[in-house]
């Protein structure tokens, strides 16, 4: 408590609640608290702004970039009014990260898909009724349907694995996908649930699905080569049996 305002030197007003109907709760502070909030809310104004100069379609952590801000935002004491300006500034540069990280994923799943029908019209060249590929679609699952299609379009009898990074080369989740036609399921015997699980089961990823469709996820793929060595085993040993 203080008997005059000039005691209190600076004032700054942190948190309004509601206690009650009608009722409503402030939270201030004073003195050096409060100068230190001034500066706090400073810092957190040149970050923000740091933050808004960034350009989206080049910075694809754009978005975790501003989770990480709002989060710290959160935590810290300053003027109620700043940091809600600030938390809608702060959203606003996440939503133009997500935005550019689409149309970037977007651009990495054309280019994929003239890969992968390459590779496929290459494989039916070469006489296979398998193909195991690392592609780069991310972890998004909705990619890998038209991964799916394009391959169906290209070999409708071609048994096919896709394997995709979330982010190439971080060791961390990946998508895994596998389709095999009705008419090699009746030649070898082969099924993609079955492919797909023993892929999994060997990285510690689960997934699941039908004969002619599976999918699933490796929580940490440090080594993409060995899960594509294990698909290729596996789908060659079967349709080697036939």
């Amino acid at each position: 408590h203080i008997s005059n305002t000039a005691e209190a030197e600076a004032f700054v007003l942190t948190e309004e609640t509601s206690v009650a109907k009608g009722i409503r709760r402030i939270t201030a502070l004073t003195r050096e608290a409060a100068k230190k909030a001034v500066e706090e809310g400073s810092k957190f104004e040149g970050r923000t702004s740091s933050l808004e100069s960034i350009n989206a379609d080049e910075t694809p952590d754009l978005d975790k970039q501003a989770g990480a801000l709002r989060k710290d935002l959160d935590a810290a004491e300053l003027s109620a009014a700043l940091k809600m300006e600030l938390r809608a500034r702060i959203e606003s540069v996440q939503k133009k990260g997500i935005e550019a990280k689409k149309r970037l994923l977007a651009g990495r799943v054309d280019k994929c898909l003239n890969v992968v029908t390459a590779e496929v019209e290459q494989a039916l060249a070469d006489g296979k009724k398998s193909l195991v590929l690392n592609i780069d679609i991310g972890a998004d699952s909705k990619a890998s349907q038209k991964v799916i299609k394009a391959v169906q379009k290209a070999a409708p009898d071609m048994a096919f694995m896709g394997i995709s990074e979330e982010e190439a080369g971080s060791g961390g989740k990946a998508l895994c996908f596998a389709i095999v036609p009705e008419s090699l399921m009746k030649e070898t015997g082969l099924k993609a649930n079955v492919w797909l699980k023993d892929v999994l089961d060997s990285v510690g990823g689960r997934g699941g699905g039908k004969p002619g469709s599976a999918q699933g996820q490796v929580p940490n793929c440090d080594d993409v080569g060995a899960v594509i060595g294990k698909a290729e085993s596996f789908v060659s040993d079967a349709v080697a049996v036939a």
